[in-house]
């Protein structure tokens, strides 16, 4: 196993993903975190669109990018840079209580509600103003 290349909490690279965690961040920086292999495996396939892709870099502990090799290879192959990271680095980058491993920063995805509607999609959920990233899930999901 591979020794992580982030092992300080005070590097200035998980101090900027960390930040992320705060709405205000996230919207100067129009950028957000995506946790766990399922929310990667999403990332990796939207290609981002003129903006360049969604997925700018992923941190991964060793454990994690051996286990989801797939999704490590996936977004170096879509030009993402990939870095090994400590446990106790992926906890402090990641907003979950128990972290799966991977944490990907990407780019915030902006398309006009017209183009959405130009796709004529059965369903949409419009969310405003939502405070808790839990609830937005919940409708997600239910919807």
């Amino acid at each position: 196993m591979a020794t992580p290349e982030l092992t300080s909490l005070r590097s200035a690279r998980v101090t900027a993903a960390h930040r992320l965690a705060k709405r205000s961040f996230r919207g100067k920086e129009r950028r957000f975190l995506a946790e766990g292999p399922q929310a990667v495996r999403e990332a990796v396939a939207h290609p981002g669109g003129d903006a360049g892709r969604t997925l700018i870099e992923l941190y991964a502990t060793p454990e994690a990018a051996e286990r989801h090799a797939d999704l490590v290879a996936a977004a170096r192959a879509a030009g993402a840079p990939v870095l090994t990271a400590t446990p106790e680095v992926i906890a402090e980058i990641s907003d979950t209580v128990t972290p799966q491993g991977l944490v990907g920063v990407c780019r915030f995805l902006d398309t006009p509600f017209d183009e959405v509607l130009a796709a004529r999609p059965r369903l949409v959920a419009v969310l405003a103003h939502v405070r808790d990233p839990g609830n937005a899930g919940t409708v997600l999901r239910c919807a």
